[in-house]
């Protein structure tokens, strides 16, 4: 990866300076993700208790304060304040006392990947889109049904999250790709969809066998059926509900639970998992307030992921966050509603700009998030939407920003996440744009 960084001391930092690597392993540290802007002393203070040096990336950094004195030995003046020294050298935590602290959590991160294989993203997207359109036939015809109180087809369900849980593993980002551009649709079979996407993806990415990667899609999938058995209305403003009317929609759960037992035919993993999605780790969830441990691994990532796709796709669109809102959203819930382990990696797994998702590069161009780089997150591929002057690009192109040398001292890099239909990018236009695109493209003179 070509980056424009610089060596820094902990004691020479300011604000406004773009972190992008430290002196010690990022799963060390309380940051989710790898990269961030120092945003005021605390983050300086914070950042200087634990690292004896740091790496600023030139180019971002740039963007938010002039670096022309980085090498003076007054760099630490250029907030006009000085940084007292707050440096402590990094404790080391032995094995030990790892698992003693780990002890009441439920460990997440498998000491082996399953899934290391993949299918490119072009070829995986085709066999995706097609998947797609079947599975949310399925989802609303299980509505339908359970709204008319008959039995739904189980042998359906159980194929539309297998090919699901086949094609993420193969390469989670077609997927992932098109639950983005789905989102506007927040029926609730739809909304199920989604959510069932970001369960498989993380799960895969804690490496949980196969097994337990189908029997979570298929809870996830089915985990508000309950829903189609409540007044229309309450569904209609559930994002705003309190009193009385809460208390009804909250029913949803135990009607979703008594269902699936009248049908017999799924196992008590799936039932427990749909039971406890609505639960929280702070024990403020419903119906049974359970907390911490004794909701078990595959509720908690059930409901962490319900409540992503909700909190990213509300019923009023100006009120659901971006993807990168959100991740710092639910960073901010980390052992109150959700594990605080379970919040970090889902940020790792995800990252904070998903694929589907619109973003703005240093070169004021449009793009969308192709596929994501597994070991530089905030380098993925991208597609070229709009130019600098917010025009339709003529030729469609794909580029790996972790792949670019500098042009003339600056590399691509975002610096802005948009919500769908920015610049009329609409979903419609993204999907014919993948399928067009010049995949063997190599970008040379866009940062010229």
């Amino acid at each position: 990866m070509a980056v424009n960084s610089k060596k820094v001391d902990v004691n020479a930092l300011t604000q406004g300076m773009y972190i992008s690597k430290l002196d010690r392993p990022w799963i060390e540290t309380s940051y989710p993700i790898e990269g961030f802007y120092l945003q005021n002393l605390e983050d300086i203070k914070k950042l200087s208790s634990i690292c004896r040096f740091v790496y600023i990336d030139i180019d971002l950094t740039k963007l938010h304060i002039d670096i022309s004195q980085l090498d003076s030995p007054t760099t630490s003046g250029m907030t006009g304040q000085s940084i007292e020294p707050t440096f402590a050298p990094p404790n080391r935590i032995s094995t030990t006392e790892r698992s003693q602290l780990k002890k009441n959590k439920i460990v997440l991160k498998r000491e082996k990947t399953l899934y290391a294989e993949r299918i490119p993203f072009e070829k995986e997207f085709k066999t995706a889109n097609k998947l797609y359109e079947n599975i949310t036939q399925t989802a609303n015809e299980v509505l339908k049904q359970v709204e008319l109180g008959k039995y739904f087809d189980i042998q359906k369900v159980n194929q539309s999250a297998s090919i699901m849980v086949d094609s993420i593993i193969r390469n989670p980002d077609a997927f992932l790709w098109l639950s983005r551009l789905k989102e506007k649709d927040t029926h609730t079979h739809n909304r199920s969809i989604r959510a069932t996407i970001w369960a498989i993806a993380f799960g895969r990415y804690l490496s949980l066998p196969k097994k337990e990667l189908t029997e979570l899609s298929i809870a996830v999938l089915l985990a508000n059926i309950g829903k189609a058995r409540l007044p229309r209305e309450l569904l209609e403003k559930s994002d705003h509900l309190e009193g009385a009317e809460l208390s009804v929609y909250q029913k949803h759960v135990s009607i979703s639970v008594k269902l699936l037992k009248i049908i017999g035919k799924f196992s008590e993993n799936i039932i427990e998992i749909i039971a406890s999605h609505c639960e929280r780790y702070d024990g403020s969830g419903y119906p049974r307030k359970l907390s911490q441990d004794n909701i078990i691994l595959p509720a908690q990532i059930a409901g962490l992921v319900c409540y992503y796709e909700k909190i990213t796709n509300q019923r009023n669109s100006d009120n659901s966050l971006d993807a990168t809102r959100a991740m710092e959203h639910l960073y901010k819930l980390r052992n109150n509603k959700f594990q605080e382990e379970l919040v970090e990696e889902f940020i790792q797994s995800i990252g904070i700009y998903p694929a589907g998702s619109l973003i703005e590069l240093n070169s004021k161009e449009i793009a969308v998030i192709v596929e994501q780089n597994e070991h530089h997150r905030l380098l993925p591929k991208v597609m070229i939407l709009r130019d600098s002057e917010k025009n339709t690009v003529n030729t469609l192109k794909i580029l790996d920003l972790s792949t670019f040398e500098a042009q003339n001292g600056v590399c691509p890099k975002i610096i802005n996440s948009l919500p769908l239909g920015s610049y009329g990018i609409d979903s419609s236009e993204i999907i014919k744009s993948i399928q067009k695109a010049d995949k063997n493209w190599i970008m040379k003179k866009l940062f010229s």
